[in-house]
């Protein structure tokens, strides 16, 4: 099975500027972006399962587009430093290096470290779960000291939501599974996915997929034979004439995968809001 569009994308101008910032929760990196008001109380918070780019400018500016929606979203390195630098989405793995002529000599180098079957032992997904495991609590703390005084912010506190692309849709459902804090999930072009990952879901879960994607076909059959009978609220989309990654590194200068891109994080977004403890139900 190839999954070199896993590591394909085109990278963020380089003129982005992010507006979060770097710190620490639990021994690993993280990028939070928080609405710029800050007399405005969040809508809830985001926790971002990012592909294997870790903390890319890409990723840092979906954060920060979620920021500019009332939304505090934080990035988690769980690559422990290790993610694939995003000069590596230039680079067409098998292909000869040296006949590349948009690389410095030094990015040849970065790109000719990187072993690929060596890299994805290091990043198990068993791995990633330990530390996510060892992340969460401590997440938690921060979310709640954020919400901690009892007036304007009591009700975003209960609105945490779960992100996840590409190597992060894997874990994201996961805690649609196991976490009762979560809110919701919402999961784009997920990879390396097996069965269990969507058996017994209890939280709410949006999962929007590629048409061109070699993990779409098995996974929609999968999530259309489980899904409806696990009781959980879920939303099913595949985005006509997209490939995997569209959905966090697409050619924003390309007309088409630009609307694909926005629609995709809008309905991301309509999601969360349907879906948020402080939504009216319905009589």
């Amino acid at each position: 099975m190839s999954t070199c569009d896993c590591f394909s994308g085109v990278q963020a101008d380089v003129d982005y500027r992010p507006s979060g910032s770097f710190s620490t929760i639990a021994g690993l990196k993280v990028y939070k972006s928080a609405p710029r008001d800050s007399r405005s109380r969040p809508k809830g918070s985001i926790l971002f399962f990012p592909d294997g780019f870790g903390l890319a400018r890409h990723n840092q500016r979906l954060a920060d587009m979620y920021a500019e929606h009332g939304y505090e979203a934080t990035i988690i390195d769980y690559f422990e430093g290790d993610a694939l630098p995003d000069i590596f989405m230039k680079y067409l793995p098998g292909t000869d290096l040296d006949s590349y002529d948009i690389f410095t000599p030094e990015e040849k180098d970065i790109i000719r470290n990187i072993h690929m079957p060596t890299w994805l032992e290091h990043h198990t997904p068993v791995h990633i779960a330990s530390l996510i495991d060892k992340f969460l609590p401590e997440f938690l703390k921060t979310v709640s000291g954020n919400y901690s005084d009892g007036e304007n912010h009591g009700h975003s506190a209960a609105n945490l939501y779960v992100v996840g692309h590409c190597f992060g849709g894997k874990h994201a459902l996961n805690l649609a599974r196991n976490e009762l804090d979560v809110t919701s999930v919402v999961v784009f072009h997920p990879s390396f996915l097996e069965p269990s990952d969507t058996e017994h879901l209890t939280r709410p879960v949006f999962m929007g997929l590629a048409e061109t994607d070699v993990f779409t076909p098995g996974l929609s059959s999968t999530m259309l034979s489980q899904l409806p009978n696990s009781g959980a609220i879920y939303k099913l989309l595949v985005y006509g004439g997209t490939k995997h990654g569209f959905a966090s590194r697409s050619d924003l200068g390309n007309k088409t995968a630009k609307a694909m891109f926005a629609e995709a994080f809008n309905d991301g977004l309509r999601w969360m809001e349907s879906t948020s403890s402080d939504t009216p139900e319905s009589t």
